[in-house]
């Protein structure tokens, strides 16, 4: 006759993880802040100084940016087929060649510009990543005729929990004129906030459409959000697509706001689960998205969280 089964404490999510081995990866990779957040609850935190640590996220803020065209969208200010003469006039570029480039196009990076606004392409005859989506900050201050920091706070910044992220004019010369500084708390409240997806803050519907594939020219981009678990993707600057996913250890429906020298923000819906990463570039490449860090670094938090 055999006794009753012995059970010991149920087994969840990151029970038995240890961190040291991570927060040493993160070291060594020169992070200065890093964050974990599932269902709401802090899960790890690791910073070189202090939880205080903020920087310009580079091109993460392009996604942060795609909320608050999301909002515009749902406020009935303006569409995804808006041209953005229409709003802004034809004297944006000094180029020419700009009546049929619409909102869409921006978020999509398939505008047909390069940085310096010359035309490259017929408007979504190609991808061209480029910092030409800054041209919705101005159709945002437009349409709404308030300034950007006070937009921002209300719409997104306040509502989610991130008092010290703030947009910011960059010092001539950047690929944007306009720059995101952010704590890793104020990504991570950010990227809760798209979790949990209440409006007005944030459409759900709006967020299917932004993690969805926007082109067929590169499907690992939504509306200024990379996206994993697809077939293809294709990188700044790549003249050629690669095969399978963008990141491979991680959840498949991880999508992530990536910016040069490695600030990151990941998010999955499914895990409900929320990363940030901010600091030096943890790689030697000089990259605007994705690096070396971002396959490693899931490749652990995945054994973490199964431990």
């Amino acid at each position: 006759m055999t006794g009753p089964a012995l059970t010991g404490p149920p087994v969840t999510p990151w029970s038995g993880a240890d961190f040291a081995g991570l927060d040493r990866f993160l070291e060594a990779a020169g992070t200065d802040a890093f964050r974990v957040v599932e269902d709401g609850t802090v899960i790890h935190e690791w910073y070189r100084a202090d939880s205080t640590f903020a920087r310009d996220v580079a091109s993460a803020q392009k996604s942060v940016l795609s909320l608050l065209v999301g909002r515009a969208i749902g406020d009935g200010l303006v569409t995804l087929d808006t041209s953005v003469d229409d709003v802004l006039g034809d004297g944006w570029t000094s180029h020419g060649q700009t009546e049929l480039i619409t909102v869409a196009q921006l978020l999509t990076m398939t505008s047909g510009l390069d940085d310096r606004f010359a035309v490259l392409s017929p408007p979504g005859a190609e991808w061209h990543y480029s910092g030409v989506f800054a041209v919705l900050f101005d159709v945002l201050t437009t349409i709404t005729g308030r300034p950007l920091d006070e937009l921002a706070n209300d719409w997104l910044f306040e509502p989610a929990g991130a008092p010290t992220a703030m947009f910011y004019d960059r010092p001539s010369g950047g690929f944007a004129p306009i720059g995101l500084r952010a704590a890793a708390s104020d990504l991570t409240s950010i990227g809760q906030t798209v979790l949990t997806a209440a409006p007005p803050v944030i459409r759900p519907d709006w967020i299917d459409e932004s993690f969805a594939p926007s082109t067929l020219l590169n499907e690992a981009y939504g509306y200024l959000w990379w996206l994993n678990g697809q077939e293809s993707f294709r990188l700044p600057g790549a003249r050629r697509e690669r095969t399978g996913p963008l990141i491979p250890n991680a959840p498949t429906d991880l999508v992530a706001a990536l910016g040069k020298d490695d600030q990151k923000l990941y998010i999955s819906r499914e895990l409900g689960l929320v990363v940030a990463r901010l600091g030096a570039k943890a790689s030697p490449e000089v990259l605007p998205a994705l690096s070396s860090f971002d396959d490693p670094l899931w490749r652990m938090l995945v054994e973490l969280r199964s431990a």
